[in-house]
């Protein structure tokens, strides 16, 4: 078996080619970022193609005209590399390639009967449209730069054409057979967590901290998350923000009091200390296909709170038990709770248990460790994509 894998970006592409060629099965991994960078990721040059001039239109069209210009012109920064990308395909017999960039690959597979697996991290793009559409439209804001028109139909003709489709999450699942997709043409592999740099620490107060990490952004559902803060009402508590600001974090955070901290991005290698120093990971997303940083928070052994639309559900039920209905459309696990998108109420309902309970907090925090253990190694997931390229191949 040879696996090719196309991707625009990084997301967790790097850390499947990674497995993969411990696996001995890689064929190349087609990226816009140089060598240098997977070479962080200990992927030998001779597996690595660089195509940079895609990465580099897009930085100067973001530069030149800011977030509407590079919108804008997504799709043909998209159609650029993807048309790039299908001329080192020749000895591939399986591609996974990434949503949006993939179309030319898939033209050229079908005729020599290569199977493609699509990988769509967010869910199916008319669910996440209509979805960030109407929580903008909630808050009298618009949707912009909107998904442009030609990215949609590329994407949709994308689906139509490939062999599997990759999802990482149960919410990404439910969008797809929501708009009419047969679950024999969907792959479900949760993602995982780098155990080596994520790990369990003692913290080093007596605050109930309340964390975050990710864009401060409408997607990310950060006024919900607020407000949620704030209805509990906690006594010697905080709410730490960790991540970049966008265009709409200074009205998002305008109620802000004085527990709430916003402190900016910070990089990867330094995120271990803020987990570990914090009581509770709260994730209020209104689309996230799978949010990396539940995973990151569970391996600190952090319980999680989260909504039904950021992948959490998935991890929440690695520890196997039946979650209990607590109303309000409130589902309690081992290591931690599953609310509504949107529902502020129910995530202040939820701190309010951890924070007057300390045996509760510490039972989720031990089966939060528990299942970093068990399952979140991208070993394991680098494992679960080989069976499924191997199933479609036979």
């Amino acid at each position: 078996m040879k696996v090719s894998i196309i991707v625009g970006g990084r997301f967790h592409a790097f850390e499947l080619a990674r497995e993969l060629h411990r696996a001995g099965v890689l064929h190349r991994l087609i990226t816009p970022y140089p060598k240098f960078k997977t070479r962080q990721w200990d992927l030998p040059d001779d597996r690595v193609v660089s195509l940079p001039l895609s990465l580099l239109l897009q930085k100067a069209a973001d530069r030149l005209g800011g977030d509407a210009l590079t919108m804008r012109g997504q799709a043909l920064f998209n159609r650029l590399f993807g048309q790039q990308a299908a001329h080192y395909l020749e000895g591939s017999t399986v591609i996974h390639g990434w949503s949006g960039v993939s179309l030319p690959a898939l033209h050229w597979a079908k005729p020599r009967q290569i199977p493609v697996v699509l990988e769509r991290s967010s869910s199916h793009m008319r669910v996440q449209c209509q979805l960030l559409e109407q929580e903008y439209a909630s808050l009298d804001l618009t949707w912009q730069p909107a998904t442009p028109t030609a990215v949609v139909n590329q994407e949709l003709q994308e689906y139509d054409l490939a062999s599997r489709i990759a999802v990482p999450s149960l919410f990404v699942k439910r969008s797809f057979l929501g708009q009419g997709l047969l679950e024999d043409r969907l792959i479900h592999n949760c993602l995982g967590a780098n155990l080596n740099s994520f790990y369990p620490g003692k913290k080093q107060d007596h605050v109930f901290r309340v964390i975050y990490t990710g864009h401060l952004s409408v997607r990310k559902g950060i006024h919900h998350l607020l407000r949620g803060f704030q209805s509990a009402n906690l006594a010697n508590a905080e709410l730490l923000l960790v991540g970049g600001a966008t265009k709409d974090t200074p009205r998002l955070l305008a109620s802000a009091g004085a527990g709430v901290r916003a402190i900016g991005h910070v990089p990867q290698h330094s995120l271990v200390n803020y987990y570990q120093n914090s009581s509770v990971f709260v994730m209020a997303s209104i689309e996230d296909g799978f949010g990396l940083v539940l995973t990151q928070a569970l391996a600190c052994g952090l319980p999680i709170v989260c909504t039904t639309n950021t992948g959490g559900e998935d991890l929440l039920r690695m520890a196997g038990a039946n979650p209990i209905q607590r109303g309000g459309g409130i589902e309690e696990y081992p290591a931690g709770f599953l609310v509504p998108a949107r529902d502020s109420g129910a995530i202040a309902t939820c701190l309010r248990w951890l924070a007057e309970n300390p045996e509760l907090l510490q039972s989720k925090r031990d089966a939060a460790l528990t299942i970093a253990q068990q399952e979140l190694s991208w070993r394991h997931y680098g494992d679960r994509a080989r069976a499924s390229y191997q199933a479609l191949v036979a």
